[in-house]
Order: structure tokens, then C-alpha cells, then sequence
């Protein structure tokens, strides 16, 4: 969800100096009340009204990483994880989990597949 503007943040601010109730001014902007009182204790412990940063960590395969593991399943289309993992930390120097690669080929829109000439189950031959 993306975060409520700048703009819109400034007229709620301004709208409490007028109006101190909080749920009237979030009926008024169509936000919720909570929202409006977080805001008000967020400008006075930091002066500052503007969204915080997201929550989370920044990915590590991206940019010009992000280009080299496209490239490394291009050349090797049969690689596991494990090995595209290692492959991308011998060229880019970046030790990534299987499920990091994982993720990042998902992100890329790629699948891991199974070899259709993988051989079949032992149990399946019976």
C-alpha cells in the first residue's frame, strides 16, 4: 500500500489546528482517525510530517546483479539453485541463500525446473 502524500499530510495538519478532533478530521480526508493521531504525535516527537521508510531489508540481488544471474541461467538452463548461487558468487562476489536465488528468479519471472530427461522414481518402474 503506498503511503499517504505529503500534500495530504500538511492539510490534515492544518485542518487539526482548526478542527482538534481527530475523528472529524479523518472523516473529513477520508483516512482513518488513528491515522490522523499518529500523524500528530509523529510531527510533534519529530517535527517532521513525512512518511518513514519501509520496513525491510534491501534486496541483494539487484542492478547489475540482477543482470548477471539473467545471464548465468542463460548459459547454464539446467543449473539448481545451489548452483546458480555459487556461480553468481564466483562472478559477482555475492553469497546468496537458495532461497535469496529463489526468490530473485521468481522476481525475474524464471522457474526451476526438473530435467525432462531426469530419471524416473525407482517405485514409479515397478
Amino acid at each position: 500500500m503506498a503511503s499517504i502524500s505529503l500534500d495530504l499530510r500538511e492539510r490534515i495538519l492544518k485542518a487539526l489546528l482548526e478542527e482538534p478532533s481527530s475523528l472529524r478530521v479523518a472523516a473529513r480526508f477520508s483516512v482513518s482517525a488513528s491515522f490522523v493521531r499518529k500523524l500528530r504525535i509523529q510531527v510533534q516527537r519529530t517535527g517532521n510530517p513525512r512518511a518513514g521508510k519501509a520496513p525491510g531489508k534491501e534486496r541483494l540481488v539487484s542492478g547489475a546483479k540482477e543482470r548477471k544471474l539473467l545471464e548465468l541461467v542463460n548459459k547454464h538452463p539446467d543449473a539448481t539453485l545451489v548452483e546458480l548461487a555459487k556461480l553468481l558468487e564466483r562472478s559477482a562476489r555475492l553469497s546468496v541463500s537458495e532461497t535469496t536465488m529463489w526468490r530473485s528468479l521468481r522476481r525475474l519471472g524464471l522457474t526451476r525446473k526438473k530435467r525432462v530427461s531426469a530419471r524416473a522414481n525407482a517405485r514409479a518402474q515397478t
